[in-house]
């Protein structure tokens, strides 16, 4: 969808660029002939030139050198975040704005389309009402109702008892001329860049120019012929009350009427004029140049295509990672992230309702959270698991079996396209007293023995320790307990976008670093206090010291973050996030 974007911008600022040239250099002359060739280059260059790119025009211009300074970079990616919680109060808009352009867009073409349509049925049902006549040796559709002479390709329609012979043979000639010279394709061509541009003001001004233009040239076809130019124009004032037949047809009778008798008595332009013309071909090339430099710039080489390295099992990888994508087209960041079906309500109850604590860990009292990942297809079918930091392998077995178990996701979308997209979730296993919790619910306890019974007595049996997560509204205001994953998680003010530029616009790549050529990824892990301050700043898997005191110093001089929330509340979160240092080969 990026593609075609780029493609209908490049495409507009051709045709504005020409159209603007035209206003400025050829309005006003009397070469209506260059005109229409003119128009036509112009239309059928716009549409072409975004697909043409040569490479030498491209090497003239380094636009890369006017904005790099250094060979260094360091690249941070939008935190692939899962929210695990009772409720999901950060929810996401149905609709993004540019969606929203999009379909604006679609339906706009939609409607002129249809119009268009119309239009040509229109024609096809006058000429089926037409009576087929040969009138002063041309073959013309004799018109049912008085309205105003026009012509679609080959096709003439006329009103023949409306006008005298004079004004007949006035109006054959014109529209005969407009027949011969295939003004309709110009028309029709016009119609079709105002059908997929209609939001470009621009188009509609051109198309307007180009009716005006072909008017110009069938009546110079009139006038050639010998017709007097007074009795000509008298002629065109007469039938300023007929009513005109479909938009898109080559009408006797057009609004400028004014131009058009202007464009007669006119004077005409010195030959040597039309040189100017030739301004054309360097414009042309700098669109070509221009475009083989963008071109250019969105390539990349082979050496330095962004890969993503599988995390080691030892490392701590949150609910967080970044990165672009890699070779096969896997991202881990897209614009619309893929989604449980039912959203994320119905992924915990899922987890609740299929996660089953492994009886051989609850007896060991290994607890913890299994960090897992996954890709979701584009069809939303899960593949490719991972336990990204295990715990124990019974827990991770399991966190497996249940990850396998669930139902296709809606899958991740970019720019518009279905992607494969890499899905970070945690799975938590927490023993409480003497009974178990996870993101499932806990199975009934064993019933006691015989000897337990008897050592109980008739006391009644003490009451089972609360769930994870029961907290009440009024403990969560007081609480001091760190969460990893809540209902809404913490977020950097402005959002990922504005996290990605802080970061960039203030980590110094160390200059050993570079010299040393040492890069990788650094983890940094901090705590998102009740009040937005960060605290507790920590490397959790590290690269090198150099550039893990970069990270740690770019982590705390954040500003305050806008706090996580459970039940509402605001709570301690502790967050993730990996930062990328890459040299450019």
């Amino acid at each position: 969808m990026e593609a075609l974007l780029t493609y209908l911008l490049k495409v507009n600022v051709g045709l504005i660029v020409f159209y603007l040239l035209y206003v400025v250099m050829f309005r006003k002359d009397t070469f209506i002939k260059m005109r229409r060739y003119f128009f036509l280059s112009a239309m059928a260059f716009s549409v072409l030139y975004p697909l043409v790119s040569v490479e030498a025009l491209g090497n003239l211009y380094d636009f890369q050198a006017a904005f790099v300074q250094t060979q260094e970079t360091v690249e941070v990616g939008e935190p692939n975040m899962v929210v695990l919680g009772e409720n999901e109060s950060a929810g996401t808009p149905f609709i993004s704005l540019r969606q929203a352009l999009y379909w604006l867009a679609a339906a706009g073409t939609a409607f002129f389309l249809i119009r268009f349509l119309w239009q040509i049925f229109s024609i096809l049902r006058i000429r089926s009402r037409s009576e087929k006549k040969m009138i002063s040796g041309l073959s013309v559709y004799h018109l049912p109702d008085d309205i105003t002479p026009f012509s679609f390709f080959n096709w003439i329609f006329v009103h023949a008892e409306s006008h005298s012979r004079e004004e007949l043979t006035q109006i054959l000639l014109h529209e005969q001329t407009h027949a011969h010279q295939r003004h309709s394709v110009d028309i029709v061509l016009a119609e079709l860049l105002c059908i997929f541009f209609w939001w470009n003001p621009f188009v509609w001004l051109m198309k307007k120019e180009m009716a005006i233009n072909l008017e110009y040239l069938a009546d110079n076809g009139v006038l050639r012929e010998g017709v007097n130019t007074k009795a000509y124009q008298y002629h065109l004032l007469r039938l300023t009350y007929h009513e005109t037949a479909v938009q898109i047809v080559n009408n006797f009778n057009v609004s400028q009427l004014k131009q058009r008798i202007m464009m007669m008595n006119k004077s005409k332009s010195p030959t040597a004029m039309m040189a100017k013309y030739l301004m054309i071909l360097p414009l042309a090339l700098l669109l070509v140049t221009i475009n083989s430099c963008a071109n250019k710039e969105k390539k990349t080489p082979p050496d330095e295509t962004a890969e993503v390295t599988a995390p080691q099992t030892d490392s701590i990888v949150d609910a967080t990672d970044i990165t672009l994508m890699d070779k096969s087209e896997v991202f881990v960041v897209v614009e619309n992230q893929p989604e449980f079906p039912g959203g994320t309500p119905a992924m915990m109850k899922f987890l609740k309702d299929s996660v089953k604590y492994p009886v051989e860990a609850q007896e060991k009292g290994i607890e913890g959270r299994v960090i897992t990942n996954f890709v979701v297809e584009k069809d939303g079918r899960l593949s490719d698991f991972n336990v990204v930091r295990g715990i124990d392998p019974s827990l991770d077995k399991e966190a497996l079996r249940v990850l396998k178990a669930m139902p296709n996701w809606k899958p991740g979308t970019q720019r518009g396209q279905n992607v494969r997209v890499r899905f970070t979730l945690p799975v938590v296993f927490r023993l409480m007293g003497d009974k178990k919790t996870t993101s499932a619910p806990p199975p009934p306890p064993p019933p006691p023995t015989s000897a337990e019974k008897k050592s109980l007595g008739s006391a009644p049996p003490p009451p089972p320790p609360p769930p994870a997560y029961s907290k009440s509204r009024e403990e969560m205001k007081n609480t001091n307990e760190v969460f990893v994953v809540v209902e809404k998680q913490p977020e950097f003010p402005g959002g990922t976008q504005a996290l990605m530029k802080f970061i960039n616009e203030n980590v110094n790549y160390p200059r050993e670093a570079q010299e040393n050529g040492i890069q990788g990824r650094p983890i940094v892990n901090f705590i998102v206090e009740k009040d937005g301050t960060i605290n507790d700043v920590k490397i959790v898997r590290s690269v090198d010291p150099l550039l893990d005191a970069e990270a740690l110093r770019v982590a705390e001089s954040m500003p305050k973050w806008s706090p996580g929330k459970q039940k509402g509340q605001p709570v301690r979160v502790r967050y993730t996030l990996p930062l990328v240092f890459r040299l450019q080969q």
